[in-house]
């Protein structure tokens, strides 16, 4: 639909050739096809956008279709929107020099959208909005996310930086002051819970050794269904003797996958193929979880892409799109635990390779789609195409198809620990009961957390499973190694400073699980002060006392790490740790011991005595340590008793 016929308009310049803000018309082209011939004018209501096309999607369109153009307001202020969408998707950001990505451009027109309806409703025009504080305000006002606060930062920033509108400057003042006082200063991704992390790993996990024992025969279902048409299909009756139909079941069963075919109540072929879709998506979101890519940057990973540097670590090669002008070469440390989803991975994608035309360049990408597989019901289409498409693998379209995984108690109370400033309460997503709602980034976040301080991962089988994950992370996303100072500060710092942005948050949540709300009593120098003149008072307004310990992390005035004998206050680094001479801690001012993990370190420690030869140097240093950690045990029973 359009609000204009195209045909019937004089077409000025091309948008992306640069022209003033002031010479943009409804009539102004907005994109060509190959052949020059105009696919969409700014009037139109539906803008077709391959410039901004990424490499998953199959179409890039943009779609106003949502506004209001019932008066001739409504109209004037769709007519302004266009405007400002013209211009900044053809104008490279001043500080990265990259352009928007088409989901970026979908997700500001919502809050486009409404800025419109604020203008009509109060009778004016968006560009008369931007010159009306007052009016202004009493949008803003109605706004308690900091995410749509910064949308809306960014969009006035782009009209002034590009001269598009006039604006005030009591606006961008009232937007600054907005975002500084917003309550909502955690609205970033959750993270996931240990035990909901758990069952998807779990989830994944399975499915891909599934896959992996069907391998073979998914492969012989494929080669048999190219060589005829009509194997395992019957909608249509096959007139070639040579090529009969047989049935889908017969099928299954000369193939060796009837299992499956039970199991997962498979009718048809494309049954298969979308068995097939599950197993990339679920490699795909195991490598979200082993590496904390992003969504674009998994996409964009070739086959070859993983290497061994170490006897149980592993570098991800492959191009990060974050604040750049092109992708450019990142790595991501991890351990072994990638190889199950890559492999599987690398599997899928040599399987359909065998069966796309050869004039398609695949890039040696590793997700792509299974439409080009014989078992699909798009095969013959997809034989005449000239065009890669990668697999569309988001969890919008897969994560229902897998075991829902509902919110408990202890999840909830895990999620108000880790992130106590979120109104958990008022977000009906969260609530105990729902399924959780699944998103890559969360991933990204998750393992950042997680990696910062592994002592908020609370199931115990988590962090088994994830040790070797989170050990070769951690070592690596720690500054002071030179490794790592040359892998993230030459090749991927934007990950490097994400994950240790997540340190100050993750440092305050483990003090308040540790320290504050922990019910046994805490013994060791920082422990007891803590114990004493803290706990009660913290507890008692967990939100406002949460907050200031924020800002004492931020300020280098306070920190807590995680140690074997309970926690840390040192700020900075402790020579002791970093030795693993971990009995220090018994005498030392910013040790935070409990007793339950004293217990466990005595109990260890005399293992390890048990395992080494009576009068040698180990034997004796060990029997040194178990001796301090025993007088320490039998100084606080005395103060108990």
């Amino acid at each position: 639909m359009k609000l204009s016929s195209t045909a019937s308009l004089q077409h000025g310049i091309d948008a992306y050739m640069g022209i003033p803000s002031d010479l943009i018309t409804p009539a102004t082209v907005i994109s060509r096809d190959i052949h020059g011939n105009i696919l969409s004018v700014v009037g139109d209501i539906e803008w077709q956008t391959p410039l901004l096309r990424s490499h998953q999607n199959r179409k890039a369109y943009i779609s106003f279709s949502k506004f209001r153009t019932s008066t001739e307001l409504e109209v004037k202020n769709l007519e302004q929107t266009q405007k400002i969408v013209a211009i900044w998707i053809h104008r490279p950001s001043q500080r990265t020099g990259s352009y928007p990505s088409i989901d970026t451009v979908r997700s500001f027109l919502t809050d486009l959208r409404r800025l419109c309806n604020q203008a009509t409703k109060k009778g004016v025009t968006l560009a008369e909005l931007l010159k009306h504080p007052v009016h202004f305000k009493s949008h803003i006002d109605k706004i308690k996310s900091y995410t749509t606060l910064r949308t809306l930062q960014m969009i006035i920033n782009k009209v002034i930086e590009e001269h598009i509108f006039s604006v005030s400057t009591t606006i961008t003042k009232i937007l600054d002051r907005a975002i500084r006082e917003s309550a909502d200063e955690s609205e970033q991704h959750p993270v996931i819970p240990g035990r909901i992390l758990f069952e998807k790993i779990s989830h994944y996990t399975s499915l891909l050794q599934e896959y992996q024992e069907n391998e073979i025969q998914i492969s012989e279902l494929n080669r048999r269904a190219g060589l005829n048409r009509f194997y395992g299909r019957f909608k249509r009756k096959s007139t070639d003797p040579h090529n009969p139909n047989v049935e889908f079941e017969v099928a299954m069963e000369e193939c060796g996958l009837s299992v499956i075919r039970e199991k997962y109540k498979m009718r048809q072929l494309s049954n298969v193929s979308n068995f097939i879709s599950r197993c990339n998506y679920a490699a795909k979101m195991l490598i979200h979880i082993f590496t904390a890519m992003r969504e674009r940057e998994a996409y964009l990973l070739k086959d070859g892409c993983v290497e061994k540097i170490g006897p149980k670590t592993y570098v991800v090669d492959g191009l990060t799109v974050k604040l750049t002008k092109e992708p450019r070469p990142a790595k991501w440390i991890t351990s072994e635990s990638i190889l199950l989803p890559y492999d599987c991975a690398c599997s899928i994608a040599r399987l359909i390779k065998v069966y796309m035309p050869a004039c398609i360049d695949t890039e040696n990408r590793l997700f792509l789609s299974v439409s080009y597989l014989p078992v699909a019901n798009e095969y013959e289409k997809k034989q005449k195409d000239t065009e890669l498409y990668q697999g569309a693998l988001n969890p919008t379209r897969w994560e229902e198809t897998f075991p829902p995984t509902a919110i408990t108690d202890e999840d909830y109370e895990e999620l108000v620990m880790i992130d106590p400033l979120r109104n958990w309460a008022a977000n009906l997503k969260f609530q105990i009961g729902q399924n959780w709602n699944l998103t890559t980034h969360q991933f990204r976040r998750s393992m950042a957390v997680y990696a910062a301080q592994s002592g908020l991962v609370s199931l115990p089988s988590l962090k088994r499973m994830l040790h070797h994950t989170l050990l070769q992370m951690s070592i690596y996303y720690t500054r002071g190694f030179a490794s790592a100072k040359f892998l993230f500060s030459e090749q991927n710092p934007d990950l490097a400073e994400f994950f240790q942005a997540q340190t100050v948050n993750a440092e305050a949540s483990l003090f308040l699980k540790e320290v504050i709300m922990e019910k046994a009593n805490l013994h060791g120098a920082a422990g007891i002060w803590y114990e004493r003149n803290l706990k009660k008072e913290y507890a008692t307004n967990i939100v406002t006392n949460f907050q200031e310990t924020l800002k004492k992390i931020k300020q280098g005035l306070l920190s807590y790490k995680e140690t074997i004998l309970g926690g840390c206050f040192k700020v900075g680094e402790c020579k002791e740790r970093v030795h693993h001479n971990y009995v220090a801690c018994v005498d030392c001012s910013s040790a935070c011991i409990k007793e339950k993990k004293l217990d466990q370190s005595i109990l260890i420690q005399t293992k390890i005595i048990d395992s080494i030869p009576e009068g040698t140097f180990a034997h004796n240093t060990e029997q040194t340590k178990l001796s301090m950690l025993q007088f320490f045990k039998d100084k606080i029973s005395k103060v108990i008793a």
